[in-house]
């Protein structure tokens, strides 16, 4: 039985797939509405809208929301409703309806309707007697892009009702301010009548264009022969700039005024499809929709609906607009549209079903056996997802067969993510895609076929689907079917088979990101939509598409994804951009070290205990790591850790016994990781994409698909390259030196745990002696070190059972002898440092310093023997390479004592070191830090020179201090006991003086110096002293140069207090003379300022001059004193420069004022009392005083008086 035979319907017959709004010749009509399928969403839509468009009530707005996903039925619904209200194909429409409500059991649960038969009954019956136009348009066909955006609506709403009452639809001026006034003066129809019998055609819109745009004045004059009250001039003005004034508002006003004489059950019913489109997210479009509808509730008393049919509901139109953010806006939108149907849950493979796939009813036993033959196997070749489904049932069977169910689902995901994508376009040869569309011609391709076949998924992309492919989806399909073509061409079946696969991977590949979650695009998926038989074992099918898979990823057309959490991988079909940068990312050649720099990075993220150091007892050792023959971490490391990738060896064991260097330890990751073919593949892509990465952008889209496959890069990475190379590095067998290191040891430790055990082991196998140093008692910080060598050695120490070395003290020791002489101190860390050693610098140092102190060992520095322990303590670490050591020397008990007796002769008992030990005694001795020290007695006695440095006796000071540092510079112990062992007598002495000079100091320095003082501020006094007394201010005087003043220290006093007593004698005799001499000066002075009428203020105060003058200690300056030429000059100076108040001036009264007393000029002068002869008589003397009056009367010219100054 041939598949066309079990059809109700020719499969052949002509299908309208899709409706057209305003397509409506009779076949069409007739079509639509015989074979339109009832569901209970589309009978329950349409009784909620013809109910509200009778009754009216209790709706407050006019407003019809029919939504629905692209190819659910919208336009076919709204033209529906349109024949059920149409006078010529209601009767059809409505009984169809009716029938459709009648044959459903009200008793049946899968039925639910909201009315009864009897409801929509009552509607067909007011329909018969109502009146209701229509204007039913597509808003996108309909509207004149020339017209003003924010009123697009009511363009087309005005444009529309125009059509409606037979005037132009395309041109709102022509049609209001010609036509209207024709017919409202009952001249319209005459006047088309005239425009005919001139030969025009005015019901032609095409026609009526262009006699308005060429002929507009014949058309006024056949207008105004007819009505000759029009103002043509104006029309004419009107229409030649397309004038007219639109508003909601007067759009409002025609209408109420077209309804004035209607009847009460006229109904006009505006028929919108596509509004969602139309709109477009632009708001101002939404806003001016919902402002018409409120106006024709306000104005048309509900008599004027609008049915607006959309993709979206008002709520996603709101948020596309941005309306919905504003919340008070919401509702009040919302509400204009009360009547809402959606056809959302409209299933389009039940409607599919009845008008494409209905069977006869003869053949159904056909196919209930054909279905009950292979029941079994359907959910095991129909491999499908959870909510695609293959058969539920028998009758799903005869109903859907030879299509299986889930395909109706998924070719709509198809479609609709096609539409999104540009794929395809929504008109395809006049008629818009739907689903019918694809099953119809599918169906018809396989018409022929024998009963058995199944139609598989691939098939629904036939010669229809292909051909309307845009440019766009050509492009993303075409490499890909280029490619599936060169798959296998010496066998034809194969590459067909490729090319389905091609086909299939091009249309679940690009649904939607939400579908793919629900049909992912997995080998076992692809499969499924390949069945097409129940005979071919579904994994012969899965293993050739598999191979074909592969194919294609390796060529570049598709990708592989890794499935997360143990989910399948899916595959994505690389774009033409990605295409080129897979090919690109393909091309790049990865090298060694680009590969060992991304597995560095992936192996120290797992094992991040792997550093460039690692801690094994005492000492830190460098780490480098290898990865194919690159090398990080440390250069000319202690321990090399390699990661092996290559498989140069057959076993661990061979590898364990080829390896030269016993300090390398190797994960041998090389078999486990070739034979993963899969992380092999992944982590070279991985490399590639990843030099790919870091080559520049070379244009936008470039730069997107860069960072899409760098993402893809990471997941990856994330899901497949990191996990598998972890898995490796926890099985993988670990060789440390020549032996692999046994499982047994490893246990199940994973990741740095593995390693720590690991590395361990392999330290402890290397550094096998590294414990002898790893004990509390040896430091391991440089303080520790420094304190250690610089404690005292205490009795006992190392006697009796502290007498033997140390197992590391040994060990050192023994290396020591078997060298020549001296050996450098940087040598023995560094022999040390090595295996089987590996002793850290500080714990070397140590047991180093152990032996100098046993005295079997000395150190030089800088070839210096008999270093200071303070410098061995502070400079051993940081400058090793200049410390040697040789055999220590030997002092004898004898040296020891008599050196001790000498100190103590030296420097008192007090000062005696408390250690027999010579190194100790030594360093006790001399360094800064022992508190009986050489260093510490010079300290002090330089802080004593300080003191007296300036004075004579301060020469022993200076003498002890140089003894004990020319002590200081003898580094040998021996000799420096025996230096002072020899130089006890003389040092004792000079001790002893110091002693004295130190006393001294404390007791009777201050004295001393008052003396010198007394010295010093007397020096220029001392001649004033009487000549019989000059000899003791001789004998006083030699204190300042005597080196031993201790000794005559009171004699010193004695002759400062007898010296002091004769000057204050000379200075009381002065200071009375100079009170005498100063006291008759004011009195003096104090009758001149008298006699020139200035106050006696303005002189000094007498008694305040007086201290002044008789303060001074100084014997010279009182002598000086005495004259007081210059006070009197001072103070004739300050009673001349007098200048008195001026008296203040009274104003008002009339009185008359004094005169004010004139200004004294007095001029200070001196005269010339110089001889140049010896007066001898007294005619010199009166021709001497000739001579001052002559001067005087000279100065009184012009002058009121003279004031002789000198």
């Amino acid at each position: 039985m041939k598949l066309r035979e079990l059809y109700s319907k020719p499969i052949n017959r002509a299908v309208n797939p899709a409706v057209s709004a305003t397509k409506f010749d009779p076949e069409t009509e007739r079509i639509e509405i015989q074979e339109y399928v009832f569901t209970d969403e589309i009978i329950n839509g349409l009784f909620r809208i013809l109910d509200a468009i009778k009754n009216n009530q209790p709706y407050d707005h006019v407003g019809i929301w029919i939504d629905g996903y692209y190819g659910s039925g919208k336009s076919h619904f709204l033209k529906y409703l349109d024949y059920c209200i149409t006078p010529s194909t209601r009767e059809a429409a409505m009984s169809r309806l009716l029938e459709a409500v009648k044959a459903i059991d009200p008793l049946d649960d899968k039925h639910v309707l909201s009315f009864d038969y009897d409801q929509l009954l009552s509607i067909a019956n007011w329909l018969k007697c109502a009146t209701i136009d229509t204007c039913i348009f597509n808003l996108e066909t309909s509207y004149d892009n020339s017209t003003d955006k924010k009123k697009a609506f009511l363009h087309v709403f005005w444009n529309e009702f125009n059509a409606k009452r037979g005037f132009n639809k395309f041109n709102i001026t022509l049609a209001q301010n010609l036509e209207k006034p024709l017919q409202e003066k009952g001249m319209f129809e005459a006047f088309k009548q005239r425009i005919a019998e001139e030969g025009g055609d005015w019901n032609d819109p095409g026609m009526a264009a262009d006699l308005i745009d060429n002929e507009l004045d014949w058309v006024l004059d056949i207008a105004k022969e007819l009505a000759p009250t029009l103002s043509v001039d104006s029309i004419r003005e009107r229409i030649i700039k397309r004038d007219t004034t639109m508003s909601i508002d007067r759009f409002g006003m025609e209408l109420a005024g077209y309804l004035k004489d209607k009847g009460d059950d006229y109904r006009l019913i505006l028929l919108a499809d596509e509004v969602s489109q139309f709109i477009n997210k632009e708001r101002d479009r939404y806003l001016n929709l919902q402002e018409i509808i409120t106006k024709l509730s306000e104005a048309c008393d509900n008599k004027v609906w609008v049915a607006c049919t959309a993709q979206q509901d008002l709520s996603e139109i709101m948020d596309d607009c941005h309306i919905a953010e504003e919340k008070d806006k919401e509702g009040k939108i919302k509400g204009r549209f009360e009547v809402k149907v959606s056809l959302k849950g409209t299933q389009p493979e039940v409607i599919t079903q009845k008008r494409i796939l209905d069977k006869k009813e003869e053949v159904k036993a056909d196919l209930a056996a054909l279905y009950q033959k292979h029941k079994a196997g359907f959910d095991l070749q129909f491999k499908l997802p959870t909510s695609y489904n293959s058969y539920d049932s028998e009758q799903d069977f005869v109903d859907y067969y030879p299509f299986v169910p889930y395909q109706f689902k998924l070719i709509m995901q198809v479609f609709n993510s096609f539409l999104n994508l540009g794929y395809v376009a929504k008109e395809v040869k006049g008629n818009e895609r739907s689903i019918i569309k694809v099953i119809h011609s599918t169906a018809k391709a396989n018409a022929d076929a024998e009963l058995g076949k199944f139609i598989s998924f691939d098939e629904l992309y036939n010669n229809m689907f292909e051909e309307g492919l845009q440019a766009r989806g050509q492009k993303a399909v075409d490499n890909a079917l280029r490619m599936a073509r060169t798959y296998q061409t010496d066998r034809p079946e194969k590459t067909r088979l490729a090319i389905r696969v091609a086909n299939v991977l091009f249309m679940i590949c690009n649904i939607s990101q939400t579908d793919q979650l629900l049909f992912p695009a997995t080998l076992d998926n692809v499969t499924s939509l390949l069945v097409n038989n129940m005979e071919t074992p579904r994994l012969t099918i899965k293993n050739e598409v598999e191979k074909v898979i592969e194919f294609l990823c390796d060529n570049n057309i598709i990708r592989r994804e890794q499935g997360k959490q143990g989910t399948p991988d899916t595959f994505t079909f690389y774009s033409e951009e990605e295409m080129k940068v897979a090919q690109l990312i393909q091309s790049q050649v990865v090298d060694n070290n680009t590969q060992a720099e991304q597995l560095k990075e992936i192996f120290n993220k797992y094992i991040t205990a792997l550093r460039n150091k690692e801690q094994y007892h005492t000492r830190s050792f460098s780490v480098g790591l290898t990865i194919k023959q690159r090398t990080f971490l440390s250069n000319n490391p202690d321990v090399q850790v390699e990661f092996v990738m290559d498989t140069d060896y057959e076993t661990a064991d061979q590898l364990a016994l080829q390896n030269s260097n016993t300090n390398r330890m190797v994960y041998y990751v090389g078999p486990q990781y070739r034979d993963n073919k899969r992380l092999y593949n992944a982590f070279y892509w991985y490399c590639q994409a990843g030099r790919y990465m870091a080559t520049p952008a070379t244009g936008e889209d470039n730069a997107q698909t860069r960072k899409d496959f760098a993402k893809r890069a990471e997941e990856l990475y994330n899901s497949l390259i990191r996990r598998e190379f972890e898995k490796i590095l926890d099985t993988c067998p670990i060789i440390s030196g020549l032996s692999v290191i046994d499982d047994t040891e490893l246990g199940q430790k994973r990741g740095n745990d593995r390693y720590r055990i690991a590395i361990d082991k392999h330290l402890s196998g290397i550094y096998t002696k590294a414990a002898l140093v790893d004990n509390p008692s040896v430091p391991r910080t440089t303080e520790q070190l420094k304190k250690a060598i610089l404690r005292n050695v205490n009795p006992g120490d190392y006697e009796g059972l502290n007498a033997a070395l140390t197992d590391a003290e040994h060990e050192v020791e023994i290396y020591l002898n078997k060298q020549f002489q001296e050996v450098n101190v940087a040598d023995v860390l560094a022999k040390f440092a090595k295996a089987p050693y590996g002793w850290d610098n500080i714990c070397t140092l140590y047991i180093i310093n152990e032996l100098v102190r046993r005295h079997n060992r000395d150190y030089s520095y800088a070839n210096n023997p008999n270093v200071e322990t303070l410098m061995v303590a502070n400079r051993i670490v940081s400058e090793s390479n200049k410390f040697t050591l040789r055999q220590a020397k030997v002092i004898s008990p004898q040296v020891i004592q008599q050196f001790i007796a000498a100190w103590k002769d030296i420097f008192g008992i007090s000062a005696t070191p408390s250690t027999t030990d010579s190194t100790q005694l030594f360093r006790a001795c001399r360094d800064i830090e022992s508190e009986r020290s050489l260093a510490r007695i010079i300290k002090g006695y330089k802080d004593i020179e300080q003191q007296i440095i300036a004075y004579p006796f301060c020469q022993p000071i200076r003498d002890a201090i140089q003894l004990f540092e020319s002590w200081l510079t003898e580094r040998d112990p021996l000799k420096f006991f025996n230096l002072i062992i020899n130089a006890k007598d003389e040092a004792k002495l000079l001790i002893d003086k110091c002693k004295e000079v130190i006393q001294f100091t404390h007791d009777q320095l201050s004295t001393y110096q008052q003396l010198l003082q007394f010295l010093n501020d007397n020096l220029y006094n001392f001649p004033f002293v009487p000549t019989d007394l000059q000899e003791a201010v001789g004998d006083f005087s030699k204190i300042k140069d005597d080196t031993w003043p201790i000794a005559g220290l009171r004699g010193y006093i004695k002759l400062k207090n007898q010296l002091s007593g004769i000057l204050d004698d000379v200075r009381e005799k002065l200071r009375a003379k100079i009170k005498v001499a100063y006291n008759d000066m004011f009195d003096y002075l104090r009758q001149v300022a008298e006699k020139q009428n200035v106050p006696i203020s303005v002189l000094s105060d007498r008694d305040a001059t007086i201290h002044l003058k008789t303060s001074p200690t100084n014997i010279l300056v009182l002598q000086n004193n005495v004259n007081t030429d210059t006070f009197y000059q001072e103070q004739v100076d300050k009673i001349m420069s007098y200048v008195p108040p001026t008296p203040p001036t009274h104003s008002g009264g009339g009185g008359s004022t004094q005169p004010p007393t004139p200004e004294k000029r007095i001029r200070k002068a001196s005269l010339q009392t110089r001889t140049k002869l010896p007066i001898t008589n007294a005619e010199d003397i009166e021709r001497y005083l000739e001579g001052l009056r002559q001067q005087l009367e000279r100065l009184l010219v012009d002058q009121d008086g003279v004031m002789i100054i000198k």
